[in-house]
């Protein structure tokens, strides 16, 4: 009977399962993650490997003239190291981690989700996929409304390849927006804005088109013109001083540009 059980587990039927838990679904850049994986054993005794969590997004890059999606590892944590699981044996393991500052915002067809997979020894690999959602740390989120106070309106966000950002990561999150006031309507078309979200402040990478390039136009253009992108910089004092701060201070490079 051993037999045609180690025999069954090897294709699915009566293995080791793996399920794993978050304790919530909705973070900010920088929060702690917790939760815990629940390893159930199947009807035989099977060996584990090391647990491993990862935090996954997907980028747009363009390759031979063909834009198309591609997945990045954001980060691994180790839950645990490998073991031996008996059969009908409960194990759970806790996690917490933190979540990379340079997460992006789960905006638009931005997704971001926490993937554990488990080889199994003579078995069928487990795998289990956590969407959650990011929502924008509040010094981004001060940025944002204050662009909004402005007279712009989102119309786009999106993750794109910029491997000459430099960055630990090989794309940015690009935040698109239009102009709806009719102090900017008819004299810009589009504001781009890219952050660096740092412990002690903000950068925001700006870009005040007067005719909008379409996919990719600004950010190759960073690479043979960086002159053109304008940086500003808010620290933590300024950040948690208040929108009406920040407001000021964009609105007034922007209006440099708007004529």
């Amino acid at each position: 009977m051993s037999f045609f059980k180690k025999a069954a587990a090897s294709i699915g039927i009566g293995s080791a399962k793996v399920d794993t838990v978050l304790h919530s679904t909705s973070y900010s850049q920088g929060d702690e993650v917790t939760g815990v994986v629940h390893v159930t054993g199947g009807n035989v005794e099977q060996s584990m490997s090391d647990i491993d969590i990862e935090v996954l997004t997907k980028y747009l890059i363009e390759e031979d003239d063909k834009k198309h999606y591609r997945e990045v590892k954001l980060l691994s944590h180790r839950v645990t190291n490998s073991f031996i699981i008996k059969a009908g044996e409960q194990k759970d393991f806790y996690f917490s981690f933190q979540l990379p500052l340079d997460t992006p915002v789960s905006v638009r067809n931005v997704s971001v989700w926490v993937h554990t997979d488990v080889d199994i020894e003579k078995g069928v690999d487990s795998k289990d996929n956590d969407s959650i959602k990011v929502v924008p740390h509040k010094w981004i989120n001060n940025v944002l409304q204050a662009v909004e106070q402005i007279g712009f309106r989102l119309h786009e966000a999106d993750c794109e390849h910029a491997p000459y950002f430099r960055r630990r990561l090989p794309f940015v999150q690009e935040f698109e927006f239009r102009p709806v006031s009719s102090q900017y309507k008819g004299k810009l078309d589009e504001l781009e804005l890219v952050f660096q979200l740092e412990d002690h402040g903000l950068e925001v990478i700006v870009e005040v088109d007067r005719k909008a390039r379409g996919m990719f136009g600004w950010l190759e253009e960073m690479y043979n013109d960086g002159e053109r992108l304008l940086r500003v910089y808010f620290d933590k004092t300024e950040l948690e001083s208040g929108q009406k701060h920040v407001e000021t201070k964009l609105q007034s490079l922007i209006n440099q540009y708007a004529g």
